[in-house]
């Protein structure tokens, strides 16, 4: 009896285990059984949810005995609630990477390469750029649903009411500021934007700079305090751009520019989605500003992928198939997510998204992208500058100040 009972308590751990690892426990032949996953990506509305809601029936509706269970939380909040997960032995079976992300959460996931193989998966038929960004050390990591270089979003709206000529790709820096001083009336800002490095490192990159040596971030050069200083001063010194809450809010500037309160923002193709189901204006795309007949901006892209800790890989692999593949990036093409990274579906994102300049600001923001390369403890410096970087946009502390605080956090 007591070693029933042992053998009973046994069982009940390893079930336990395998709930806890994110995917229910497989048949015992692998063949056939069904299979319940955890999916675990980021949102910032509930258009988004239903999105990711819809891929993970997709999954259902091919294979049967696969049901996807999709859990959510916001972008600001994703890889801390990643990586909180995997400490306490709690991460989902499938989770969404961003190619940003990869240093400081990559261990975290598993080399797909072998699934490819053994299912005929053709990786060069998504962007090659993307592709390369959610590998490391040879592994690849995740396949891309989007990609995108960061570019100027517009209020279409508010520059004919004022009487401004819409932006154009490979518009100046003058004609920005001249552009953002005419639309700042009324309780609205030409501009806006907080500390992340998404939001200004494009001034940084077109002055000539960089943010990076020896494979550690290097926040204090003359070119990376500059740019910072450059828009920080759009709040302080044009009053042009509003400053950001001390509380940092989550995806604030959009929030700012989406009700109206803002003329301009930066951000990349997969915030129009929340942009245009929440909007009453027209909205433009052009690229950031040039310095001195420069514009270079940054990309990114988030794909996905299995973890470490998932009992059920293959059934995994066979969801994120469905999830990234054909159907699904036609889909997500017309719901404006993201531009796909499958090329086959790009096209069919242009006609969809119907936005004021989308191909020519997007093609011409690719041709001089930086393709951002980071660092380990990205997630914490990006986490850092919005922490303090309300002090540069307030005018309570130099720019270049808050950038030398950061670095001396995150080098080492």
């Amino acid at each position: 009896m007591k070693s029933a009972k042992l053998a009973l308590a046994a069982g009940m751990t390893s079930a336990a285990a395998l709930i806890v690892t994110g995917c229910a426990p497989a048949a015992p032949d692998g063949d056939g059984g069904p299979v319940e996953l955890r999916w675990i990506m980021s949102a910032d509305s509930q258009a988004e949810v239903d999105v990711w809601k819809h891929l993970a029936d997709m999954v259902h509706e091919k294979y049967p005995d696969i049901t996807v269970k999709f859990e959510s939380t916001p972008f600001k909040d994703y890889y801390n609630k990643l990586t909180t997960q995997a400490a306490s032995g709690d991460l989902a079976c499938i989770a969404g990477l961003q190619a940003q992300r990869v240093p400081d959460v990559g261990s975290l996931f598993t080399d797909l390469t072998a699934s490819f193989e053994k299912t005929d998966f053709d990786i060069s038929e998504y962007e090659p750029s993307i592709v390369e960004g959610l590998q490391q050390d040879g592994k690849q990591l995740a396949v891309p649903y989007d990609l995108g270089p960061y570019v100027l979003y517009y209020n279409k709206d508010l520059f004919d009411a004022a009487g401004v000529p819409v932006p154009s790709p490979g518009w100046s820096v003058e004609e920005f500021t001249a552009a953002a001083k005419a639309l700042t009336k009324d309780g609205v800002h030409g501009f806006v934007a907080d500390a992340t490095p998404d939001m200004w490192l494009p001034y940084v990159l077109s002055i000539g700079g960089d943010y990076i040596k020896d494979g550690k971030p290097d926040l204090t050069n003359e070119e990376v305090v500059q740019g910072f200083t450059w828009v920080t001063e759009l709040a302080t010194k044009e009053k042009v751009a509003p400053a950001p809450p001390a509380s940092g809010a989550s995806n604030w500037p959009a929030d700012q520019f989406r009700s109206g309160n803002a003329a301009m923002y930066v951000d990349g193709p997969w915030q129009l989605i929340n942009t245009k189901q929440n909007v009453d204006f027209t909205v433009g795309l052009a690229t950031t500003p040039a310095f001195d007949g420069t514009s270079v901006t940054t990309m990114s892209g988030t794909g996905f992928g299995v973890t470490t800790s998932c009992e059920n890989p293959e059934e995994a692999w066979k969801a994120i198939s469905v999830i990234i593949g054909p159907d699904a990036q036609e889909y997500i093409a017309d719901a404006g997510r993201g531009f796909p990274a499958y090329s086959a579906a790009q096209d069919h994102w242009y006609e969809t998204a119907d936005v004021d300049g989308a191909k020519e600001a997007i093609d011409t923001a690719l041709s001089t992208v930086n393709v951002y390369k980071t660092t380990p403890k990205w997630n914490q410096l990006s986490a850092l500058l919005q922490q303090y970087g309300v002090e540069a946009f307030n005018g309570s502390k130099a720019p270049g100040d808050v950038l030398e605080q950061v670095q001396s956090q995150v080098a080492g």
